[in-house]
């Protein structure tokens, strides 16, 4: 078989949108569509602060807030990119791991939070395994920090139940070294509201955006309304408890800095009481 045969073969093996497998997601639509959103609107979504260089790795999983997109329930994260960025280059992995893997979605808004671009899943590419990282999807692209300085990254319910397949690597090594292609099964991974993914931010130039002073605490009623306190409040409570029930306390712990840097009352306690449960 010559090798012009074993490429299109190989091009053939990346199938991105089959239906059933008989393989569910952990998470299920229905499971997801249950869930309470984090928030009032996407002014008060926790964001994550980012340097001017970042390389990060973080979960999306049931501890992670959840919110009512235009496509549907999602879980997400959101970040804020450094005052001190100009342009930057972003680039986000999503890692194929124990037969699943989370499709990202991307949203970038402007400071008044509007939605103004979006790189949807057709904008990321497989990336087969090699000796460094799993197999995932990835994609690159540069943003204006400064007009567009928050970044949301969640999943399309549309997206989630559909099975990517990639070339197993004896495959991938066979076509390198022009071996006869082996028969093996391709590894197949659907698309779920949970993964693994790795964030990176490059500064390309600099900027100077404005921010918000601090806000400091006040225990005038008046100052947070009490819809907005309640939700946040009942979010970081649930998320923490969540994360110790699943024994992952680097989560668990991230969630009660973030409280306590929002001023977030009881989560100290919350953490503790979770805790003390598991003994």
């Amino acid at each position: 078989m010559n090798k012009n045969i074993l490429a299109l073969v190989l091009g053939l093996s990346v199938v991105g949108c089959a239906s059933h497998t008989g393989v569910e997601p952990t998470i299920s639509i229905a499971d997801m569509n249950a869930s309470d959103t984090c928030c009032v609107s996407k002014k008060d979504f926790a964001w994550i602060p980012l340097d001017k260089t970042e390389n990060v790795g973080f979960s999306i999983d049931t501890s992670s807030p959840v919110w009512e997109f235009k496509t549907g329930k999602s879980y997400f994260n959101a970040f804020e990119f450094s005052p001190q960025s100009g342009n930057v280059k972003v680039t986000i992995d999503s890692k194929m791991l124990n037969k699943e893997v989370f499709a990202p979605t991307v949203q970038l808004l402007d400071a008044d939070y509007n939605v103004v671009r979006t790189i949807g899943l057709d904008d990321f590419d497989v990336r087969f395994s090699d000796m460094f990282d799993a197999n995932r999807y990835v994609s690159s692209f540069e943003v204006d920090a400064q007009s567009l300085p928050y970044m949301v990254v969640y999943t399309r319910p549309s997206d989630v139940g559909k099975v990517v397949s990639v070339p197993h690597p004896a495959k991938v090594r066979a076509q390198e070294s022009g071996e006869p292609l082996p028969i093996v099964t391709d590894p197949k991974f659907i698309q779920s509201y949970a993964g693994e993914l790795n964030l990176e931010v490059e500064t390309l130039t600099l900027g100077a955006r404005k921010t918000e002073p601090a806000v400091v605490k006040n225990t005038s009623a008046a100052v947070v309304p009490a819809a907005v306190l309640s939700d946040t409040v009942n979010y970081y409570h649930t998320a923490i408890q969540k994360a110790v029930a699943q024994d992952n306390i680097p989560k668990a712990l991230s969630l009660l800095d973030e409280a306590k840097a929002l001023n977030i009352e009881g989560a100290q306690e919350v953490f503790v009481k979770a805790i003390n449960s598991k003994k």
